[in-house]
Order: structure tokens, then sequence, then C-alpha cells
């Protein structure tokens, strides 16, 4: 029913057309397809492999209807079904769960609240492996309970469940730590044997990034975790993280904000007693390790909190840890029934009144999810899936589209792309964490044959609006699913890059420097030990003065670096400023000079370094006596004469 309410509006949503509504979705889609050609992880033609696909069993498992002339949009069907089929599951697994927790007549409904939750039907027909990953970790952690409860049959499921999760999702691993938890702890030395085999799924995806694409970490891991900020210190990181966390308990638990399309408004206080409720429940009925596991799977809710998209694509790498929660609810129910029939046993029926009441609040939200569903569904068909259908007709065969979402224009278009957010291009994450800038620099060292002929982006994603050149097509689209309103096609525009790599005044064009520092140039920042922190991805910028563009880190107190320098040889400085800023020049901590800097974009000034300077490597510091600076180069020059 679910499935066939979801679709209809959908397709009444987008003429007909099978859609899905997340540019993600067609990500996994285009790893099927490269799984089905025997081509594994060549997202697009004539590409190297990428370990770019967060998930190996979904679109491997999508392969197979590929395989059977399901192509195109005929694919999404197929989604659907393997989504609402893992739903089903799901709600079964959930049922069985609370077998042992609450009572027998009421375990059936933990299955309800599972179907009633509407984002479950939402993921289910999303195309993405959200409900599947919800339906294995929720298996995995009801075959540990009994395990660790005394059934020891079909070991060899949990072993396979340890060994697969990881390969479903990387969150996937909650399953094989539970696992690998409950045969450590309740088996023999053989089975604790197959505890350490179980622990090899946590290195299966690794494994099998490195051995097809040379890469061990997934690209979506450098790119989202937080962790793996450059620019989060630790301080830093765990700031954002409890910020997350509060997020979390105060909006998201409460129906607010992001979650409002599926969580019932001002449910904060009863939703946070839903895992206290599975702790009381296993001591009370003596199902002390049921309730355990189910707690640590519902704590996995915590995980995302140390993503940097943790509030993206409809909260998604929530809701696979959402069944623990319900199951709690269901308890919360049975508990305040016990203690209405402590004054009159007719009063326990108040259990199955609150459990009626806790599916007719979550049943209430699906209008409002089901309307999403299909218009952002319809969103991503007319904007996504329509610019990859026109690049498939419109652009010359050997076109290179650079992307910022990379999934329906890929999967549609059929031409090589160049995903400038890294996810599914080897190398390209690093320059997108670390700002627009970087990204300028890092495209003058590639040149212009390995860049794209044409972009297919959100412009303000792109950071880089000087790299857009002619603009060819484009859709608007309003729709909060998306990344912007307007998504444009255009030839790409190279020659601006280069502009900035030597100084502005004519004396220095003919001369080659000492040394340079080019600012916002990951290689360059290596090289000369340039001090970075504190800095952020939003302060990494292209500035233009009209003739020179270059990559610039904003509001600077101050830069640290060294340079090869020599007797009076001449430091340029391009600099700028928000705001009039004094700067101060030292070397190896002696002043050199002090002046004002007031151009928006970038000046440059000179320097003459002392008679007496050694020869070699030394410390420059350049610092605002007040306010801050925008850094984008720093040449030494050799000296005027003998």
């Amino acid at each position: 029913m679910l499935a066939a309410v979801s679709i209809r509006q959908i397709l009444a949503a987008s003429g007909g057309i099978p859609s899905v509504p997340l540019d993600d979705s067609y990500i996994h889609f285009q790893f099927a397809r490269s799984f089905a050609d025997g081509h594994p992880f060549v997202y697009s033609p004539g590409t190297p492999a990428v370990a770019g696909a967060t998930s190996l069993l979904w679109p491997a498992l999508l392969a197979l209807p590929w395989l059977l002339g399901a192509h195109g949009s005929a694919l999404i069907p197929w989604a659907w079904g393997f989504g609402f089929a893992a739903l089903g599951l799901l709600a079964y697994e959930a049922a069985r769960a609370a077998e042992e927790l609450v009572e027998p007549e009421l375990a059936w409904f933990a299955g309800v609240t599972v179907l009633a939750f509407s984002a479950n039907t939402w993921f289910a027909a999303s195309g993405m492996e959200v409900v599947p990953l919800a339906w294995l970790l929720l298996r995995a952690t009801r075959r540990a309970a009994e395990w660790l409860e005394g059934d020891r049959s079909r070991v060899w499921e949990l072993v396979a469940l340890g060994l697969l999760g990881p390969a479903l999702r990387p969150e996937g691993a909650v399953a094989t730590l539970l696992i690998v938890f409950a045969l450590g702890l309740r088996g023999t030395r053989g089975e604790r044997g197959l505890a350490c085999l179980t622990v090899l799924g946590l290195a299966l995806p690794a494994l099998v990034f490195l051995f097809f694409t040379g890469h061990a970490t997934q690209t979506t891991t450098q790119v989202k975790w937080l962790p793996l900020n450059p620019y989060l210190s630790t301080n830093a990181l765990l700031r954002t993280v409890l910020d997350n966390l509060q997020t979390f308990l105060v909006a998201l638990l409460n129906g607010e904000l992001w979650s409002a399309a599926y969580v019932p408004e001002h449910s904060r206080y009863v939703a946070l007693l839903a895992l206290p409720a599975l702790v009381l429940a296993g001591q009370v009925r003596r199902a002390g390790f049921r309730s355990l596991v189910l707690v640590l799977l519902g704590l996995g809710i915590l995980l995302p909190t140390t993503y940097d998209s943790f509030l993206w694509n409809r909260l998604r790498y929530l809701w696979p840890f959402a069944a623990p929660w319900l199951i709690g609810l269901v308890a919360l129910a049975d508990q305040l029934g016990e203690l209405a029939a402590l004054i009159t046993p007719r009063l326990g029926l108040v259990r199955y009144l609150l459990c009626a009441a806790l599916g007719a609040a979550l049943v209430s939200k699906f209008p409002f999810a089901l309307e999403d569903l299909a218009d952002s569904s319809r969103a991503i068909t007319e904007q996504h899936v329509a610019l990859g259908q026109w690049a498939r007709q419109a652009l010359p065969s050997d076109a290179r589209i650079g992307v910022n979402d990379t999934g329906a224009v890929a999967y549609f278009s059929g031409h090589q792309t160049f995903d400038i957010v890294g996810l599914t291009t080897q190398d390209e994450a690093r320059y997108w964490v670390a700002g627009a800038g970087s990204r300028f620099e890092h495209y003058e060292h590639l040149g212009v044959a390995r860049l794209p002929t044409h972009f297919i982006v959100y412009p303000a994603w792109l950071g880089t609006r000087q790299l857009l050149g002619t603009c060819l097509e484009e859709r608007t689209v309003y729709a909060t699913i998306l990344g912007g309103e307007t998504m444009v096609a255009c030839h790409a525009d190279y020659s601006v890059l280069g502009s900035g790599e030597r100084a502005a005044s004519p004396e220095f064009w003919h001369v080659e420097p000492l040394d340079a520092l080019d600012v916002a140039d990951l290689e360059s920042e290596s090289a000369h030990g340039y001090q970075v922190l504190p800095a952020s991805s939003q302060d990494d910028v292209v500035l233009s003065n009209g003739v020179a563009s270059d990559g610039v880190r904003r509001h600077r107190k101050l830069d640290t670096f060294t340079l090869r320098v020599a007797p009076r040889a001449r430091l340029v400085l391009r600099l700028g400023a928000d705001s009039l800023t004094r700067v101060s020049v030292a070397l190896n901590g002696s002043p050199l000079r002090e002046f004002s800097v007031a151009a928006t974009s970038f000046e440059e000034h000179t320097v003459e370094l002392p008679e007496d300077t050694a020869v070699g490597t030394a410390t420059v510091n350049v610092t605002a006596t007040h306010d801050t600076f925008n850094a984008a180069h720093y040449w030494l020059y050799p000296p005027i004469g003998p």
C-alpha cells in the first residue's frame, strides 16, 4: 500500500516518468552500470576507477536488472521494488526484536510504527540504500541478541551479516561490531575465532577499493567526514560535533526544521525516553542483552553528527538507526500501561491507546512527507535529469562535463564527467574541501587538456565564476531539495588561469624569482611551511583586480612561511583587505617594513631585504597590526644590479 501510494504520487508529479528525489541515487545507478559493464568503479567513460561508491552492495544489486535491460529511468522501478521489500523486512524485524521487551500482544505494533514512520517510505522510494541498511542493521542486532540469549543456530548468518554490513554502507560497521561483541562474549573458542573472521568486514570495502582503484579511502569520507577536514583543530572539531549533537537533541527530535516532514512536533521529551525505556524493559523482562544491543544500535544515530553533511538529503544518514527508537516508544507505552494497571487491571488497556496515539502521530506526517517526496522527485527530474538528457543531445561526443551534482548528469548524458566536489573524480576531494581558491590554483597545475570542456553546475557552488564561458542552457526549478534554483550549462573558459602567476610590475615580468609562495595553492603552501590555521574554506576564494585572478586566503591576521632568501633580494607581497589595514613584515623575527593595504581585491608592495641577509631559508612573518588582510601571493626576486 505504501509503495502504491508513494509511487503514484511521484508519477503524478513528474508526468508519468519514474523519478527519484535525490541526485545521489543516480550515482548508485551509474556505478551499477559500471559493475554490469565489467568496468567496476569507472564512473564515466575514459576516466580512472574511483573509490566513490559509498555502497558496494547496493550498486551490485542494481547491476542485476541493468543486465536484464533496465536502463535509464527503467532502473528506477527496480530500485523502488528493492527499497519497499526492505521496508517490509524492516517492519518484520522490528516486531521480532520487540518480542522479549513488551507484552506479546503488543510486539507486532513495533512493526507498525516502522511503517507509520514516513521517513522510511520516503527513502524506500528514493532509490538509495537507506532502508536496506536499516534492515541489515536491525537484522544483525536481533540475531546478535538471540545469540546472547542462547540461540546458537545460524552462526554463519551472523558472520555473513557482519561481513556485509560495511559493504552496504560505512555505517554498517555497527552491525559488524555488535556481532563481534556477541560472538566474543558468548561463544566457544571456535566461535570466537569466527568473531575474528567477522572483524575483516570492517576492512573489506577498503580492500576492494584498493584493489580496483589504488585508493583505500572512499572519496565521500574525504569530503564529508569532519575529522578529515583540514581546517578543524581538535577543539573546533569537538565544538562542531557538539553543536550537531545539540541540533539533534533540541531541534530534530522535536520535529523542527529539517525533521519536520517526518517527526511530530513537540516530541522531544517523549523521544528522549525511548532508549531508557528499552533499558528498563530489558531489566524488568530479563532481556538485558536484547535491550543492550538495541540501545547500542539506537545510539548509532549519533554517528552522523561527525559528518559535514549531517543535515543533508532529508537527514538520510540518521534514519537507518531509527528503528530502536520506535521500538523503545512502544516499550514506553507498554510500561505506562503496566503502571496504570496497578490502579486497576482494566487500565492496562491504556498501553493500546498510547500505541494507537503514537501511530496516529507518526501517520499524521504522511501527507507532508509524500508531497515532499513527489515534489523533490519532480525537481530532480526537471533540473538534473533534464540537463543530463540535454547534454546527450546537444554536446559533442568528446565533451567533458564539470559537475557539482554528479549523479543524473553523468547517468543520462553518457559523457565523461569531472566532479569538482571529488566524490566521483579521483584526487579532487581535497581541493573541494580546501575551498574555491585552492581549486583554482589546482586547475592551473592540471592544465586545460585535463579540465572540463563544459560545466553543468550551480554557479554559486562552483565558486570560480571566472571559469564559466558562454552559457548554453539552464534549468530554473524551485524546490528545497535542490542545491540551488538555477543550474546552468556553459562552455568552460580558462583564459584567466595563470593570469596571477607573476607580479604586476613590468620590471618583474622577465625576471625569474628566487622563490615564490602561491597562497591557496596547497602544494606551494606545503613546500613553504605556510601555517594555514586558523582558516576556513569560506575564506579560500578567487579574487580579481580586473587584470589578474588569483587564489586568496581572506581574513588573515598572521602569515608565517619560509622562503629561500638572499641579500638585497626584493620581496613582493600581493595583499588585499576588506578595509584599510596596516601590515608589518618581519624576516626571522626582525622587522623590515610596515605599510597600509586598502584594495578590496589585491595590491602589491615591494620590500628589499637587508644587505646582511644570509643566503638560505628564512622565516617570513606578515602581520596585521589591526583588522585583517587577504593574502594572495609572495615572490622573492633577485636584487637590482650587482
